[in-house]
């Protein structure tokens, strides 16, 4: 491997050069007070959605473009046997119902025994507790959204069967994740909680104010930097996610 000579000692040629890189965008940073550095819009949470029970897909309630809200039904799978399933559990909670019903009087009177009132009540817990069970698997076969956000690929078809088959993804727009890479010269310039500028290149070409969430404590060795991530208010979703952007940091 070829070396070159750095302050009196022989290093690797790909090691200097990366150690020169490091120097030019340190004396960059500082000759422009912290100057400007690149960063990245990426949406504030991303998610691929699957179903987290077997099953064949009855409808898909959106397209690739749709807005959603927090809650909206999504997809749902065929429920034909969990439907049938509710109306048998619900018919035999209104009969352990009528029983308790039909028999109300004599338990005033004291006319059951301990063991026949503890069998009527116990029967009619666990009729309850059955429906609930029906229920929540019916309720797993509709599948809605975990957060507000913007549906961008449609993955899978009506009719077809999956386990744990991805069928749609969902990104979050409101607010955005700015996430940028800065030189260890200034580290300890910035915390959480600070507002920087932030100047958003094509197509948007306008500067916001970001907050800072996020200044990781590891530093990255290698390259002598490390990672900060803010988060960018965009309640109008004016601003598409995935541009690049300057970040200028305070004097």
């Amino acid at each position: 491997m070829s070396q070159v000579l750095h302050r009196g000692v022989m290093v690797p040629l790909a090691l200097a050069t990366g150690l020169w890189g490091n120097v030019t965008m340190a004396q960059d940073v500082v000759e422009n007070g912290f100057g400007e550095l690149s960063c990245l819009v990426e949406p504030g949470r991303q998610a691929t959605l699957s179903s987290q029970v077997p099953g064949v897909i009855d409808g898909i309630q959106v397209e690739p473009g749709d807005q959603v809200e927090a809650g909206d039904t999504l997809f749902t799978l065929k429920r034909d046997v969990e439907l049938a399933s509710v109306a048998l559990e619900r018919a035999r909670s209104d009969y352990a119902e009528r029983r308790v019903q039909r028999n109300q009087r004599m338990i005033e009177r004291g006319m059951l025994s301990e063991s026949e009132r503890d069998e009527i009540d116990t029967e009619l817990r666990l009729a309850r507790m059955q429906v609930n069970l029906a229920n929540s698997r019916l309720e797993q076969m509709t599948h809605r959204a975990p957060f507000a956000g913007l549906v961008t690929q449609r993955l899978a078809e009506e009719g077809e069967y999956i386990d744990a088959t991805p069928v749609l993804e969902l990104v979050q727009l409101d607010p955005l994740r700015v996430e940028a890479v800065m030189p260890l010269t200034v580290y300890g310039a910035i915390s959480v909680g600070d507002r920087l500028t932030v100047e958003l290149l094509a197509p948007s070409k306008r500067s916001v104010s970001a907050e800072v969430q996020r200044v990781d404590r590891v530093i990255d060795a290698s390259s002598g930097t490390f990672a900060v991530g803010m988060t960018l208010e965009n309640p109008a979703g004016e601003i598409p996610a995935g541009i690049n952007c300057r970040l200028a940091l305070p004097d």
